[in-house]
């Protein structure tokens, strides 16, 4: 398994489909590397590449908010010049006391160098060239060129596509939560060995404000960011929510706040629930339902009394839905219209991030 390829990883885990793989190692280009070159494409998620490529390499791995939550302070306890040229950052340490640093390459090289310059204990973990490239430059300054020594092909990047709506396809991405409400990063990984961080239970931030979030919507410019700034909004105002993809009959987990299942949330479309309502009468929904679905839906939404859920359309048709548990503030005020306004507002997003494909 640590030799496989990172691009039949993904696939094998239905993170990636065959057909997508296949079109970008075609239009790769030399010294790009694959992990990247997918998520810029919104092909595959940050967090999904790090996985694969932490079972890849028999390493943790970090996720996007550990790189996001990281105590930049650290960054002082390695040589500039290390950190640049072996591609490596610390985040935080261990409950011992060890110093965890994300690098592109884990070696055991690599791991040596560096507790021969920190003098400390390592815990060196993986995280995807895309994101750890530019925190790294931000961190220790750019590499440094003579005048002339300038990769000319590299200097200028081009920008992707936008991403296709196969991202929020249940059939090319097996989307998984992650807890995009969790502004502090816990330094110290769980008694398992797995690089994971506990669910935060309400916005530590308070409420974020319609026209803030609105203002943060229209100036996204993927689905991740999108989907982050409508749960965050979420977070402030309900103790659990999800936004799901809905295709092919079933409405399935892609971002979430205060969720208490630990795999992926699927809900079948044939089964009676208020995701079910929702996308049928396109329309937003707090009608009860009962059934194994139902019950399913409220024990992921912090074992909520009364669901509700509001579909997103893109082009005219419901691609997603935004489903909250129980509200924060006044129990009898479930904010149906406010949440309406959530979801239209987050599919008039997704649509013009698609542009006119």
């Amino acid at each position: 398994m640590t030799d496989m390829r990172i691009g039949e990883l993904l696939v094998e885990h239905r993170k990636l489909r065959r057909a997508d793989l296949d079109r970008v190692v075609a239009e790769q280009s030399p010294g790009r590397r694959l992990c990247s070159l997918l998520i810029a494409r919104g092909l595959v998620d940050f967090d999904d590449a790090a996985r694969a490529l932490g079972e890849q390499k028999g390493v943790p791995a970090a996720l996007a908010k550990h790189l996001a939550g990281r105590d930049a302070e650290l960054a002082k306890l390695i040589p500039a010049t290390l950190g640049r040229e072996s591609c490596v950052l610390p985040l935080g340490r261990t409950s011992g006391g060890a110093l965890i640093v994300a690098a592109r390459d884990p070696q055991p090289a690599l791991l040596a160098a560096l507790e021969a310059a920190v003098k400390t204990e390592i815990l060196l973990v993986i995280a995807p060239a895309q994101r750890l490239e530019n925190l790294i430059e931000t961190a220790y300054g750019a590499t440094p060129h003579d005048e002339f020594d300038v990769d000319f092909s590299s200097s200028v990047e081009v920008a992707p596509p936008p991403p296709d709506m196969d991202a929020l396809d249940p059939d090319s991405v097996r989307l998984a939560l992650t807890d995009l409400d969790d502004v502090r990063v816990d330094k110290d990984p769980t008694q398992s060995g797995q690089f994971v961080l506990p669910r935060a239970q309400t916005n530590p931030i308070g409420p974020m404000p319609y026209e803030v979030t609105k203002a943060s919507l229209e100036r996204a410019t993927s689905r991740e960011a999108a989907t982050d700034v409508a749960i965050a909004y979420v977070a402030g105002r309900w103790a659990a929510g999800l936004v799901m993809t809905v295709r092919d009959g079933q409405a399935v987990g892609y971002r979430g706040h205060n969720v208490k299942l630990p795999e992926t949330v699927t809900v079948r479309l044939g089964q009676p629930s208020t995701v079910q309502r929702a996308v049928t009468s396109k329309k937003p929904s707090i009608e009860a339902a009962s059934g194994p679905a139902q019950d399913f839906l409220k024990q992921a939404l912090a074992n909520a009394a009364t669901p509700a859920v509001a579909p997103v359309f893109v082009r005219g048709m419901p691609i997603a839905v935004v489903a909250v548990g129980d509200p924060l503030g006044d129990p009898s005020d479930q904010g149906l219209a406010e949440l309406g306004k959530l979801a239209d507002l987050l599919g008039r997003t997704y649509e013009r991030i698609l542009g006119g494909r």
